[in-house]
């Protein structure tokens, strides 16, 4: 699920103009009894902690 968003999300921003806002990263969807390692040591009503800034471009030299 979480490859086919970030996929939808890549397909969407390398195919809109340049000038447009860019749409903001999907947010991976949440497992349960899996712990984020930003978010442990957190209580559980706690806002969630902030996901790491994930660009085109790191995409690109991830999937290289």
């Amino acid at each position: 699920m979480d490859h086919l968003a970030v996929s939808n999300w890549m397909f969407h921003c390398v195919n809109a103009s340049e000038d447009g806002d860019q749409p903001d990263p999907p947010k991976p969807v949440p497992r349960p009894g899996v712990k984020d390692e930003e978010t442990e040591g957190q209580d559980e009503q706690s806002p969630e902690a902030e996901t790491p800034e994930i660009s085109p471009e790191r995409l690109a030299r991830f999937f290289g």
